[in-house]
């Protein structure tokens, strides 16, 4: 993670669900994410993002300064796009987007984790996995076959 990166992340103090967070975590295996730059410190940036639907946003200390020299904040903006596994005909079903991650492993300053449940790994199918078969015993000692 870039210095610029890590400094961002280190003045969030809160993540705001637009949709709150009982959906969110019902809803969302996956969300994306990006920096995105803004005018503001807090409040949901605005709608004019082209990447999806805004679901969560994070926002920063009041102390925090512009981080960019255009005089805006870097904020975290979390998403989903048409064609994602939570939306109607999406796709992704037992894939993740390079810029997904868990919703459920992230906190202000805490960038998050891709989980098996984001990549469409459901325990079912992880239990279903076949786990080896215990190697061949050994012969007596003295035997030929």
């Amino acid at each position: 993670m870039s210095d610029a990166s890590a400094e961002s992340l280190a003045l969030e103090v809160t993540i705001v669900w637009v949709e709150g967070w009982d959906n969110v975590d019902a809803k969302y295996d996956y969300v994306r994410w990006m920096f995105e730059k803004t005018r503001n410190r807090t409040g949901k940036p605005r709608g004019s993002m082209r990447a999806g639907r805004i679901v969560g946003f994070a926002e920063l200390d009041e102390s925090a300064e512009p981080t960019e020299p255009s005089r805006r904040y870097r904020r975290r903006v979390f998403y989903v796009k048409d064609n994602d596994r939570s939306e109607p005909g999406g796709q992704y079903q037992d894939a993740t987007p390079h810029e997904a991650v868990d919703p459920r492993t992230l906190r202000p300053g805490v960038h998050g984790e891709l989980t098996d449940r984001a990549r469409g790994r459901r325990q079912t199918q992880l239990n279903a996995v076949p786990s080896p078969s215990p190697p061949e015993p050994e012969p007596p000692s003295g035997a030929l076959f």
